[in-house]
């Protein structure tokens, strides 16, 4: 587990974090659309997205035409992802499909409440509404309710958290040591030969 590292100065009291490639399946769009709805009726919320992508060009000025110019701050690539996640007030993807979800698993692992459309472990490792607050693709409105669900409600932000962290321990631990399997198999495929 990375230590903490700040997120660069803002004018937010709370802030949700999106860490990912900056392509079309990842559809920041919709969160982007989902915070328009949001800051409305509670200014103080904001956005850090961090990732490079095809999309960064028009995702940029999707939030400019949606005067979300004072909300909005692209990091583009970081090393420090997973430590900056541990700063912000929640974790937030959009996703159409995730083969499986490393992002979801170091939000858990950083201990901020997960707000995720329901794709890749959603439903596997991650129970949506117990661990995470998972939401149907492609619908900005519930990503809204969601966002406002922790921004509103002390006991999401305190107890998500927990959940989603000891999923994702117990997943990790069902796993096995990765490194210790891979030499497994490849001490297998050497006797083979």
């Amino acid at each position: 587990m990375p230590e903490r590292a700040l997120l660069p100065a803002h004018p937010f009291t709370f802030a949700l974090i999106a860490v990912g490639r900056l392509e079309p399946e990842k559809r920041i769009e919709d969160i982007l659309a989902a915070l328009k709805l949001v800051v409305a009726h509670y200014p103080m919320v904001g956005l850090f997205i961090v990732g490079e992508g095809r999309d960064r060009g028009r995702l940029e000025r999707m939030t400019h035409s949606l005067g979300l110019g004072k909300h909005v701050i692209f990091l583009g690539e970081r090393p420090d992802a997973w430590a900056l996640m541990r700063s912000a007030q929640a974790f937030i993807q959009a996703s159409a499909y995730e083969g499986y979800g490393r992002t979801l698993i170091e939000a858990a692992f950083a201990r901020v409440p997960i707000i995720t459309t329901d794709v890749g472990i959603v439903g596997e490792v991650f129970k949506g509404y117990e661990d995470v607050l998972a939401v149907p693709v492609a619908d900005p409105t519930a990503l809204s309710l969601s966002i406002v669900g922790v921004v509103e409600d002390t006991s999401v932000r305190l107890e998500l958290p927990m959940h989603a962290f000891d999923a994702a321990r117990a997943h990790l631990a069902a796993q096995g040591d990765l490194s210790v399997r891979i030499a497994a198999d490849l001490a297998r495929t050497l006797q083979q030969l």
